[in-house]
Order: C-alpha cells, then structure tokens, then sequence
C-alpha cells in the first residue's frame, strides 16, 4: 500500500450534445471524461479539464466537490499539493463525505502532517464506521509518533472489519512487539506471512520494521 489518492469515478452529471462543441469554449463530454481520466488523459490534462468543468458553471450542485476532489488527486499526482490541499478543502464545502475526507487524510499524511490527518480519519470513521483502512491509517499515524498501544488497538479495529486484512495484523504484530508482547507480535507477523509472502517488504515501506 503507498500513499497513493485513489479516487472513486465521478458520475458524468453533464447532459451535453456533441454540436455543443461547434461553440467556441463550450464545454462537452469529452472534457468532463478528460477530467475524471477516463479517457487515458494524463494528470495535467486532468488538471486543464476539470478546471474547465469547474468554471463553466454548468455542474448540478453538490457534484462540484467531486470534480474539486477528481482535479485535487491530479494536482497531487503532479507533486502539487498546496494546490490539491486547496481543491480539497473546497471540495468538503460542498460534500462532506468519507470519501473526500479520507483522500484529504492520505494527501496530509504524505505532507507529514499526522495531526491533520487524524482528525481527518475520525471524521471518516464517524461517517463510514465499517471501513477499516481509515482504523490502519490512524495506526500508522500512531505507531510513527510511538504511541505503540494505541497503534495495537487501532490495527485491531482494523481487523475486526476485515479478517483477512492482512497488512494490518502483520502492523499489529510490530506494533504489539514494539509495546513489548513479543509473543502476541510473533503470533501476528507469522500469521501475516502465511497470507502474503510480500507483506513483510510492503510493510517496511510504511516503516513497520521489526
């Protein structure tokens, strides 16, 4: 797992006809496909193409987060992130939904911004209780800033909505070795690796080193 923003396709919300395009920056449904990459554009491209969608004031509302958040993970792929922070922060203006918060979340966590992050994280969990990569998320937030026990039991969290998820019992173990349960980490990590043989090297990416 990298800190890579993935984000969901964006419903086309435009109903446009192809003879719209004989008028001179009139937006079309190739614009809005560029824009969500649905047409193999590359991230600047998107970037051109959603700011168009944008501006043209023709999105039905609340769906001018989506294209925000849609137009925010391209700017975060071109290394842009003051400006995908930007797009985000405008994109919870008018939708706030776990989604949004969560792509907000990994784009603080590869800016080193834990706190931020965090907080991003619980509004995720309030909103979407169940989904378990916000619980290993806040884990890693918790285990970079050495609060071992409190990375266990998030790890944990993360494993009840997910048995099989098996990057966060492989964190736990670490997590649980670092806190000093050195048989409840083995038990963890060997468990991990009997689920995924790249585990171990995915893990020490993310700085889960035993």
């Amino acid at each position: 797992m990298a800190w890579r923003v993935v984000v969901a396709t964006v419903a086309v919300v435009l109903a446009i006809g192809s003879a719209n395009a004989k008028t001179k920056g009139a937006l079309t449904e190739q614009d809005v496909l560029a824009c969500i990459g649905s047409n193999g554009s590359t991230a600047k491209e998107q970037v051109a193409a959603c700011t168009k969608v944008i501006e043209s004031g023709k999105i039905k509302p609340p769906h001018e987060g989506d294209y925000y958040a849609t137009r925010a993970a391209a700017y975060s792929t071109l290394g842009q992130n003051d400006e995908a922070l930007a797009d985000l922060r405008k994109a919870l203006t008018y939708r706030q939904v776990p989604e949004i918060y969560f792509q907000r979340a990994l784009l603080y966590m590869s800016m080193k911004k834990g706190t931020e992050a965090d907080a991003d994280l619980v509004q995720v969990a309030k909103l979407k209780p169940d989904f378990p990569a916000s619980y290993f998320m806040r884990g890693l937030i918790a285990f970079d800033g050495g609060r071992f026990d409190d990375a266990v039991g998030l790890f944990d969290e993360a494993v009840k909505r997910q048995p099989t998820y098996y990057q966060a019992i492989y964190a736990r173990g670490v997590a649980k070795k670092k806190a000093g349960d050195d048989k409840g980490g083995d038990a963890d990590v060997k468990q991990a690796k009997g689920m995924s043989k790249h585990v171990e090297g995915d893990m020490e990416k993310l700085g889960l080193k035993l």
